[in-house]
């Protein structure tokens, strides 16, 4: 998945929706996104980012054509789904 494709399928959420990532069948709340001109790093931790915090992260950016990628254990994992949560009001990358 690209940068451009999440942010289009998260367009109409709620700017409060939290995000978690799904690494070998667990959930982790989304705490740190690292981006270079080739790709976007998601890293998992405590404190889930919201939407509206990604967001703020990339709206001046202007490379967003780039594959977004899980980090677990030095491993780089290729996003490739989005599951919402709307009872949760969350969203979780797989």
């Amino acid at each position: 998945m690209r940068l451009t494709d999440l942010l289009q399928m998260t367009n109409d959420l709620s700017n409060e929706t939290s995000i978690f990532l799904t690494i070998q069948k667990k959930t982790y709340p989304l705490t740190k996104l690292q981006i270079s001109s080739t790709e976007c790093l998601l890293f998992a931790g405590t404190s889930p980012m919201t939407k509206a915090k990604l967001i703020h992260l990339v709206k001046n950016l202007h490379g967003r054509n780039i594959p977004v990628y899980i980090v677990s254990e030095n491993t780089k994992i290729p996003v490739y789904g989005v599951q919402i949560i709307p009872e949760q009001n969350s969203l979780r990358l797989t």
